[in-house]
This record gives C-alpha cells, structure tokens and sequence, in this order.
C-alpha cells in the first residue's frame, strides 16, 4: 500500500474488523479523506441504542435484537389468542 493513495475498500473493512496493519494506521492519521471512510464504515458496523434509565449508550448485537423482536411477536400473538 503506498502513503499518497487512498486506501482500498477492502483495506477499510479489514481495519473495521480488528485487523490493524502499520501502513492502514499510519495512512489514517494522514489523509483525512480516509479517516472519514473509515469512521462512516465503524459506525455502519456497530449498532448503538439508548438504553436504561440513564440512556446510556450500548452496543446492540444484531442476533439479540432479532431475538428480542421473534419474542415480542410471540407474546402478542400468544394475547390475541387468548
């Protein structure tokens, strides 16, 4: 990867997903085009809700925002039968 190109799409989701190479951080802390791609592809990858009575911010995991809707869907169906 050469300093004065911008970084690949590719090399962005790598650096999402955890997988930090020297060249991808030091690119990022130079080119402010990248830094903004990089930040707009963490906040797409990340779901945050207000939760609590303090609404504090908490990571939402996709596969128990799935869970806790099938069991509401179930509760109310389980009132209508009734």
């Amino acid at each position: 990867m050469q300093l004065l190109a911008h970084l690949a799409d590719a090399d962005i989701q790598r650096y999402v997903a955890g997988t930090v190479n020297p060249e991808t951080e030091r690119h990022v802390r130079i080119c402010v085009c990248c830094a903004l791609r990089l930040a707009d592809a963490a906040q797409q990858a990340v779901w945050w809700e207000r939760r609590g009575r303090l609404s504090r911010l908490v990571r939402v995991d996709h596969s128990q925002a799935v869970d806790e809707l099938l069991a509401e869907i179930a509760r109310e169906e389980q009132r209508e039968a009734a």
